[in-house]
């Protein structure tokens, strides 16, 4: 073959070659996509409204409830993302927003309305404990405590978060249909600090009930104070950052009344206290062994009718005998010293009784029921 022949061929491939390149695909237009369904109705505003733009940025977004102003929202530093406040109840949203592409060349514009749900009935929050900015002891267990019974547990466990300062096991458990406590699977590390959220605004909690509002509030776990009773040596020993700090002489539970063995947790102090034998059932008013006395410098370790306080007619029993109806008798000075020194939230464990401390006596009873079966009073165990 010839030198022309070869440059002529190679010539013919080159254009060949040439002819087949295939010109750059188009760039697509900006995409707007909203988080909501356009026309969606009876929307859970338990998340806020995301406006996003897929292959550019948003220009604008503007979200009206109706007959109120524009809702200010937040757009992310990329610009691709803006995000609304919490949504209301029961209202209509007319959304409207615009977005570019990287060449400044405007998509389809984004319009579209929704409607959140109108709740009938709505879950709120009767108490919390500790209360926010509270300074408790290394027993004390997270509670919150709701207006009505909850349907759906997993739905509002999961909207719970309890976070600490330093790691720290602990669980969920549902006391009642009421009642959600969180505890840690041993005491507290004094010093910790710990933030709790109840994100329940727009949680369909179960039975046509809605929650009403988030809530936060946070505590500081104080220092390390132990007090342990003992029913048969008729003390009451305090300890202070693992050291015996002070043992006091007590009386405790005649054999017909007698205190509850188990650990019992510090929760309310009152300077008088008026104690009727029938509130907690025990003789009533015309029995014999009813009474009806204000005692002084009260310390309420269970919701049964068991307190720590003074009760000067004990004194020569204190030390030697019991003779209580229950509670921890302990003479003036000694129980000034207990109610000053005491924080909320402190154990105080009775030691050989005859009875056991149970869920059915005392408000906060999370340290008699093993670990094990704790966890297995959350909602979400399961999962």
């Amino acid at each position: 073959m010839g030198p022309l022949v070869v440059l002529l061929a190679v010539v013919a491939l080159l254009a060949g070659c040439a002819g087949t390149v295939a010109p750059p695909p188009p760039v697509p237009p900006v995409a707007l996509t909203a988080s909501i369904a356009p026309g969606a109705v009876d929307v859970a505003p338990a998340e806020p409204l995301v406006v996003s733009a897929a292959g550019g940025r948003l220009t604008s977004v503007t979200v009206t409830p109706t007959g109120a102003a524009p809702v200010q929202g937040t757009l992310d530093p990329s610009g691709t993302r803006w995000t609304s406040p919490q949504l209301a109840y029961g209202t209509e949203y007319r959304v409207s927003a615009a977005g570019v592409d990287g060449q400044g060349r405007p998509g389809a514009p984004l319009e579209q309305t929704f409607r959140t749900v109108a709740p009938e009935e709505t879950l709120e929050i009767a108490s919390i404990r500790p209360t926010d900015g509270q300074t408790v002891g290394v027993a004390m267990p997270v509670s919150i405590t709701f207006e009505t019974p909850v349907t759906d547990r997993a739905a509002v466990e999961r909207r719970v978060s309890v976070q600490t300062s330093v790691p720290t096991e602990g669980s969920f458990r549902w006391m009642s249909d009421e009642q959600l406590n969180w505890r840690p699977k041993e005491y507290w590390r004094p010093g910790t600090q710990v933030t709790v959220a109840a994100r329940l605004h727009g949680v369909d909690s179960g039975g046509g009930v809605w929650g009403e509002e988030d809530r936060s509030f946070s505590f500081t776990v104080g220092r390390d104070q132990r007090a342990r009773g003992d029913v048969n040596q008729h003390t009451l020993v305090l300890y202070q950052d693992g050291q015996e700090l002070r043992s006091l002489p007590a009386s405790y539970g005649r054999d017909i009344y007698p205190t509850q063995y188990g650990i019992h947790v510090a929760f309310e102090k009152h300077e008088i206290k008026r104690m009727r034998s029938d509130t907690w059932g025990g003789p009533a008013e015309g029995q014999p062994g009813f009474y009806d006395q204000n005692l002084p410098l009260a310390v309420r370790i269970s919701n049964n009718g068991e307190f720590v306080h003074v009760n000067p007619d004990s004194v020569s029993a204190q030390g030697r005998r019991n003779v209580s109806h229950g509670c921890v008798n302990l003479s003036p000075a000694n129980g000034e010293f207990f109610y000053n020194w005491v924080q909320m939230g402190d154990p105080v464990e009775i030691v050989g009784s005859s009875r056991p401390l149970t869920t059915r006596d005392g408000d906060i009873a999370d340290w008699t029921i093993p670990w094990d079966e704790y966890r297995r009073g959350s909602a979400l165990a399961s999962a």
